[in-house]
């Protein structure tokens, strides 16, 4: 008996650590609610549980551009891109430098759910669906910026209706 349970437990912690090594650590990316009305701000919060700092825009005076993108699902259930902002060379911005967020902590923004039609400046309230946006975050290993590059990760799935 004894040497089943020594068994279980030697297999579960190979099992355990593979799983562990094999899962990426990101900062999490959360809406404030699953539903929401057309038209209504929706709070994004990005927690920082990693132990080292990271760099977003949602931090900082310019927080839509942390949102590389607007994604809804079609009815197949894909995920189609849509602009969170005016894209070049529709519109050019003066953007802030990205906030630093430390370890354990948690920055939130308001955000207006505006949809860019095809990145031009024309733009109009999201309609009814299931959304997820795309946001990007930095963790700056060095003190050179041209080795900095954006990761991604993608927000809970929330709906408008």
């Amino acid at each position: 008996m004894k040497k089943i349970l020594l068994t279980t437990f030697v297999l579960f912690s190979f099992v355990s650590t593979g799983f562990c090594q094999g899962q990426t650590l990101q900062p999490a990316i959360k809406s404030d609610k699953e539903f929401y009305e057309i038209g209504e701000v929706i709070r994004i919060t990005l927690t920082n549980d990693l132990s080292e700092n990271v760099f977003s825009h949602i931090g900082s005076l310019t927080p839509v551009f942390a949102i590389d993108s607007i994604e809804k699902k079609d009815p197949d259930g894909n995920w189609i891109k849509l602009f969170a902002q005016c894209q070049y060379p529709h519109c050019i911005w003066d953007i802030d430098a990205p906030a630093e967020i430390i370890p354990q902590r948690s920055v939130s923004f308001d955000w207006d759910p505006l949809v860019y039609i095809g990145g031009t400046d024309k733009y109009a309230q999201a309609k009814a669906g299931i959304y997820r946006l795309l946001i990007l975050y930095q963790i700056r290993k060095d003190a050179f910026s041209e080795k900095w590059e954006w990761l991604k990760i993608y927000s809970n799935e929330f709906r408008i209706q």
